[in-house]
């Protein structure tokens, strides 16, 4: 548009039309961009974590070897609770099936799993320093909403059970500040036999446990 102005001076002006609708950056379309963003970054669907557990679905739970068809449902849940990429995990999950020297158990709710336990057979010295060779239980993972619900007690039974069918000796090795997981072993009869220096843990020392076969047999027969 041309003005004219009294002075003489000419102002020529635009008229900008407004954008279309359909380029209008709304606050959803915002907040879904974001959301698939950030599934993308850590390399997951954004999937809801399982329902709260009820009383009824704790009962139901079920403790068994890892198999093939859970391998896709434990890898989604170990990113999820560690918030870790899925990398090689599905590889590293089957591996606990078909490899003699380590085993996995899950726990499951609705076909879901909610927690897993691996029993794993380690060389001299590769559970730490001074650490005998042997079978040792190790990487015990729950849902933080399926805690204190005895989970972790019902997977350290099934390892064991496990591992004395092959093996007179379990050992364990854990964090000195982890306080629940030694509480949880001793209840089974582990008794202390070393600490050592350690990066893995934030006190920076780990507990080496031993449970023998005698002392633990008298729960086998249960």
């Amino acid at each position: 548009m041309r003005q004219t102005l009294s002075s003489g001076l000419t102002i020529v002006s635009a008229t900008v039309a407004a954008p279309p609708r359909s380029s209008v950056f709304r606050p959803y379309t915002c907040a879904l961009w974001l959301k698939r963003l950030i599934s993308k970054v850590l390399g997951r669907d954004a999937r809801p974590p399982p329902p709260q557990p009820t009383d009824a679905m704790v009962r139901s739970v079920q403790i068994e070897p890892l198999t093939q068809a859970d391998v896709p449902s434990a890898v989604e849940f170990a990113v999820r609770v560690l918030r870790v990429k899925p990398g090689d995990l599905g590889e590293q999950f089957a591996s606990d099936i078909t490899d003699d020297l380590r085993h996995m158990f899950v726990a499951k709710a609705d076909g879901q799993v909610v927690a897993y336990g691996r029993v794993i057979e380690l060389a001299a010295d590769e559970a730490g320093p001074g650490a005998p060779a042997g079978c040792y239980l190790s990487g015990v993972l729950v849902d933080p909403a399926w805690r204190r619900r005895g989970i972790a007690t019902q997977l350290t039974q099934a390892r064991l059970r496990w591992a004395f069918a092959r093996t007179d000796n379990v050992f364990y090795v854990t964090g000195a500040d982890n306080v629940a997981s030694l509480h949880l072993h001793a209840a089974f009869g582990f008794r202390e036999m070393k600490r050592f220096g350690s990066e893995r843990s934030a006190a920076g020392v780990d507990v080496l446990s031993q449970l023998v076969r005698m002392a633990y047999e008298p729960m086998l027969r249960t």
